[in-house]
C-alpha cells in the first residue's frame, strides 16, 4: 500500500473507489430493506406486527452496540472491518434464497439474518465515518459528505423501484439475491482503496473506558455537545412525523398503496437537492448560518393543513419535498464538523457514541406520535389529530437548529469550505492529505 500525499492522483482515486464503494452499500441497503419486508408480506404471510418487529430488528442494532462498536473500532483498522462487514451482510441475505431452495425459510429466519445484517451495518457506518477523514481533509469533509449523501439520496429514489422489478422479472428469493449484489461489489470496490489510515493506538485500554473516552469527549466538546443534542431533538420531531406520515396520507387524505409510494418518492427527491446544495450553502453563508438555515424544515410541516383544503396529493407532495431538503444537508454539515474537530484516535468511539444519540430519540419519537395520533384522533378527529402531531413534530426537528447556539465571535469550525469550480469538477478530487492535528 502506498501513502497517499494531497492532491495525488492516487488520492483522487482513492476518494472515487471509496464513494462507489459507499453508493454501492447505500444501494443495497435500499434495496433489501424493500425485498426483505416485500417477501415477508406477500409470500410468507407476516401480520402487520411481524412486519413492523422486523423493521425494528435492524433498526435496533444502533442504540444497542452503537458504543460497543465504537469501543471496537478504537483499536481496529476500518478498511478491513467495512469489507468484512459488506461481505457479511452478503452472505446473511444470501442464506434466505438457500433456506427457500431447501424449504426450511421462514419468518423467524427473516428476522435473524435482518438481525446479523443491523450489526454488520453499524460496524460499516462507523468504519466508514470514521476512515473518511484519512482521504479527505477538513475544507473538503463538506463537498465529500455532500457527494456522498447524494448518493444516498438517489439510492432511497430509485432503489424501491429497482427491488420490486427485480422481485418481479426473477421471483421474490432469486430477486433478494440480486438486491444482495451491491454489498458484495462494495466490499470489492473497498479492496482498492490504497490510502493509509492513521495508524491505531496501541495502547491497550479496557471496553468500557473507551467507551467513557468516546461519551467525555463529546460532552466536554462545547461544539459537539451542541451538535449532538440538536440532532437528537431533531430525530425526536422526525421520529413523530414519520410514524404518523403515512397514517395522514391513507386515512385523513384517502390515498392509495402507489400514491404513498410517490411521497416517499418525492422525500428523496428533496433528499437530493439538498445534498446538492449543501457545500454550496455552506460555502456561501458560511458554517453556522447554513446549519441554522435547515431550521426551515419547521415552517414547512406548519403548511401541512393546506392538505385539507384542496388537491392534497399535490399539495403534500410539495411539504414532502421542501421538508425533505434540509435533513440531508443537516447530516452533511454536522458530520463533516465531527469529523473535523475530532482526533484521529477518537474518530471511531466519537462517531459511534453521536449515531446511537441521535438514532436512540427516533423510536421515542415515533411512539410518541402514534400514541399522540390516537389521542388527538379521538378528540378532534383522524385528520384534525394527525395535522397536530405533524405540524408539532416538524417544528420540533426544525427548531433543533437553536441548539447550535448565537455565534461568540469566534470563527465557526470549516469556515473554508471548498468548492470545486464547474470546469474542474471532472479533474479535481477533495482527496487531500488530512491535517495532522490532535
Amino acid at each position: 500500500m502506498r501513502v497517499v500525499t494531497g492532491g495525488t492522483a492516487e488520492a483522487a482515486g482513492d476518494f472515487r473507489w471509496y464513494w462507489f464503494s459507499q453508493t454501492l452499500s447505500f444501494t443495497g441497503d435500499r434495496l433489501t430493506g424493500f425485498a426483505v419486508p416485500s417477501i415477508a408480506i406477500l409470500t410468507l404471510g407476516a401480520s402487520g406486527a411481524e412486519v413492523g418487529a422486523l423493521a425494528a430488528t435492524g433498526w435496533l442494532a444502533y442504540p444497542v452496540l452503537g458504543l460497543v462498536a465504537g469501543g471496537v473500532l478504537a483499536q481496529l483498522p476500518r478498511r478491513p472491518v467495512m469489507i468484512a462487514g459488506e461481505l457479511v451482510r452478503f452472505t446473511a441475505f444470501a442464506t434466505i434464497p438457500l433456506a427457500a431452495l431447501a424449504g426450511w425459510i421462514s419468518t423467524t429466519q427473516l428476522f435473524v439474518v435482518v438481525a446479523i445484517a443491523g450489526v454488520a451495518t453499524v460496524f460499516v457506518d462507523i468504519a466508514g465515518q470514521s476512515y473518511l477523514p484519512a482521504l479527505v481533509n477538513g475544507p473538503a469533509l463538506v463537498g465529500a459528505n455532500s457527494r456522498l449523501q447524494s448518493s444516498d439520496s438517489l439510492s432511497k429514489l430509485a432503489g424501491p423501484a429497482l427491488a420490486g422489478a427485480a422481485l418481479k422479472v426473477a421471483g421474490p428469493y432469486a430477486g433478494l439475491f440480486l438486491s444482495a449484489l451491491p454489498f458484495l461489489a462494495s466490499a470489492f470496490g473497498r479492496t482498492r482503496i490504497r490510502a493509509i489510515e492513521p495508524p491505531v493506538d496501541p495502547s491497550v485500554e479496557a471496553m468500557t473506558t473507551r467507551i467513557r473516552s468516546g461519551l467525555g469527549f463529546v460532552w466536554r466538546h462545547d461544539l459537539l455537545r451542541r451538535l449532538v443534542g440538536a440532532a437528537a431533538v431533531r430525530s425526536l420531531g422526525i421520529g413523530m412525523v414519520d410514524a404518523v406520515l403515512l397514517l395522514f396520507a391513507y386515512r385523513a387524505l384517502g390515498l392509495s398503496s402507489l400514491q404513498g409510494g410517490l411521497l416517499i418518492a418525492a422525500g428523496a427527491v428533496g433528499g437530493l437537492i439538498g445534498a446538492l446544495v449543501a457545500n454550496r450553502l455552506a460555502a456561501r453563508l458560511g458554517m453556522r448560518r447554513a446549519l441554522l438555515l435547515t431550521g426551515l424544515e419547521g415552517l414547512c410541516w406548519l403548511a401541512i393543513p393546506l392538505c385539507l383544503l384542496a388537491a392534497p396529493v399535490i399539495a403534500l407532495a410539495l411539504i414532502r419535498i421542501c421538508a425533505s431538503i434540509w435533513m440531508p444537508m443537516w447530516n452533511i454539515l454536522t458530520t463533516s464538523l465531527r469529523q473535523h474537530l475530532t482526533p484521529p484516535g477518537r474518530q471511531s468511539t466519537v462517531h459511534a457514541t453521536a449515531r446511537t444519540l441521535t438514532s436512540a430519540t427516533i423510536p421515542l419519537g415515533a411512539l410518541i406520535g402514534g400514541l399522540a395520533g390516537d389521542v388527538l384522533g379521538r378528540q378532534l378527529g383522524t385528520s384534525a389529530g394527525l395535522v397536530v402531531v405533524l405540524a408539532v413534530g416538524g417544528v420540533l426537528a426544525g427548531s433543533s437548529v437553536l441548539l447550535v447556539g448565537p455565534s461568540s465571535g469566534q470563527v465557526f469550525p470549516l469556515s473554508d469550505v471548498q468548492v470545486v469550480p464547474r470546469s474542474q469538477r471532472r479533474s479535481v478530487s477533495p482527496c487531500v492529505q488530512p491535517p495532522h492535528e490532535s
